[in-house]
């Protein structure tokens, strides 16, 4: 008769030497399209499949029977290759490619867990026998061990139960952020169809009032710039003021920055939206964008970076001036101090000094930054507290845009409702170039989708005339400064 004790401790050793190697070695780095994992295997759990996120947390969710325990650990996100993924034609097929990937490497994943296994068995066997016969019985006892273990986990495997995941960490605040993320997306599918509407509406009604003041001389003016500012990710804001320089026929669109929240090069790619505009769009940045921002906005064809420069329209006889916040020159999201304004003022000063042309608008994320110029005749545009304002400071018109995002997702975390705010300036001539003669003042409400244009008519202060000048046609914008140098 067989030895049933020597067969019994055969197999448990080889189901304990199994045991044993595949909890130290069962871990398997893959790479799934923009995004890199380590798959883990730990024996004697509760059934779950857990998610790590560092540092975020964990999630995870009961998804079969039996002691094992499936981790997967995401290390790291290709920006590059997640580019790619975003701005794919075909997205649907490229996820359901992602997910076979993803199934095909857990199965190999499983295969390898398998052979690890086998050859634990195989070991302790050996180890407790030394007798190759032994040692192979003890290997196919560890295989089958868990094999039984895997084909009951799969089989019993329901994906479902990531619809109730359990979460821990910073990320239990997850659940509160998906509800809000669907009410939002179910929000801008709603309010972008009803964009257009909008945008059209507020076209009737800028006609109707393209007559008030004519008789003062305030009529709609030779150049219109759209200010914008604070989209904070937010596509509608970009769709928004497509569809108003569009509808309102803008010459230049100056936004004066906080694109992004976070600055990150992946948000800057998520807003190439902008390059379908096609009109100058001019942009400072604030301080929540990022070297990685004005890298990429800097390679779109439509777009003017000014860090501390002069953007000049030969075209237009137009200029504008701008400089961006020093916060942006890293990731930090911070303020700066007035001294580090100052400084940044001081350098874009000497640029506007050297220009061809004197800009009538200077550009800033920060009042602070703006407000160094207001001894000047100009109109000096900024943003930052997303709340749209117009006032006179010294010699300068300054012109605060709000925030033509809603502030982003934190405009849904608002105790009161943040609207889409922009402002249409309207530019007329004189003696000394161009000034602002009329501004619209454009507000979209998000829940109901309606609207206010509120036209007001500018008192931009501008410097005396000349004698020789105050009869006669007026030079244009630049000619009397090239007088001047001659």
């Amino acid at each position: 008769m067989p030895d049933l004790s020597r067969w019994i401790k055969t197999v448990l050793a080889g189901i304990l030497g199994a045991l044993l190697l595949v909890s130290l070695l069962a871990r398997e780095d893959i790479t799934v399209n923009a995004m890199d994992f380590t798959l883990g295997l730990q024996v004697f759990e509760h059934g779950y499949t857990v998610i790590d996120i560092p540092p975020l947390g964990t999630v995870r969710a009961r998804t079969h029977q039996f002691p094992l325990l499936f981790r997967v650990t995401l290390r790291n996100i290709n920006l590059e290759r997640l580019s790619a993924l975003v701005h794919s034609e075909q997205p649907r097929a490229l996820f359901a490619g992602m997910r076979d990937d993803l199934r095909r490497q857990v199965v190999r994943f499983l295969l390898r867990a398998l052979a690890l296994a086998f050859v634990g068995g195989l070991g302790a066997g050996f180890a407790l026998y030394r007798r190759g016969r032994d040692a192979a019985v003890a290997g196919f006892a560890g295989l089958l061990f868990f094999a039984l273990l895997f084909g009951i986990a799969y089989y019993t495997y329901d994906e479902a139960a990531f619809r109730e995941p359990e979460f821990h960490g910073i990320v239990e605040a997850a659940p509160w952020l998906i509800g809000v993320a669907e009410e939002a997306l179910a929000a801008v599918q709603d309010l972008d169809a009803k964009l257009k509407i909008v945008a059209d509406n507020l076209l009737v009604l800028f006609d109707s009032l393209s007559d008030l003041g004519r008789e003062g001389g305030a009529a709609e003016g030779e150049l219109k710039v759209l200010h914008i500012s604070d989209i904070h990710n937010n596509p509608i804001g970009v769709s928004l003021a497509k569809q108003i320089a569009v509808s309102f026929r803008a010459d230049i669109i100056v936004d004066t920055g906080d694109i992004t929240d976070y600055g990150t090069r992946l948000e800057a790619e998520l807003l190439r939206g902008i390059e379908e505009i096609g009109l100058p769009w001019i942009f400072v940045s604030g301080n929540h964008d990022s070297p990685a921002v004005i890298e990429t906005l800097r390679n779109l064809e439509n777009v003017w970076v000014l860090e501390d420069d002069v953007a000049i329209f030969p075209d237009l006889d137009f200029a504008v001036a701008g400089a961006a916040d020093p916060s942006s020159q890293g990731a930090a999201i911070q303020i700066p101090s007035r001294e580090q304004y100052k400084e940044v003022a001081q350098k874009l000063r000497l640029k506007i000094d050297q220009a061809e042309v004197a800009p009538p608008i200077i550009a800033g994320h920060h009042v602070y930054l703006v407000e160094e110029f207001a001894g000047r005749y100009a109109v000096l545009l900024y943003g930052h507290s997303h709340r749209a304002d117009i006032r006179v400071r010294d010699n300068a018109l300054m012109v605060n845009a709000g925030t033509t995002g809603g502030a982003g997702i934190r405009g849904l975390m608002a105790q009161g409702e943040l609207p889409y705010t922009m402002v249409l300036l309207h530019f007329n001539r004189d003696g000394h170039g161009w000034y602002a003669s009329v501004a619209d003042v454009i507000t979209v409400n998000k829940l109901d989708s309606g609207f206010v244009l509120e036209r007001q008519l500018l008192h931009q202060p501008r410097p005396p005339l000349p004698l020789q000048q105050q009869e006669g046609e007026f030079p244009r914008n630049g000619e009397e400064k090239e007088e001047e140098g001659s």
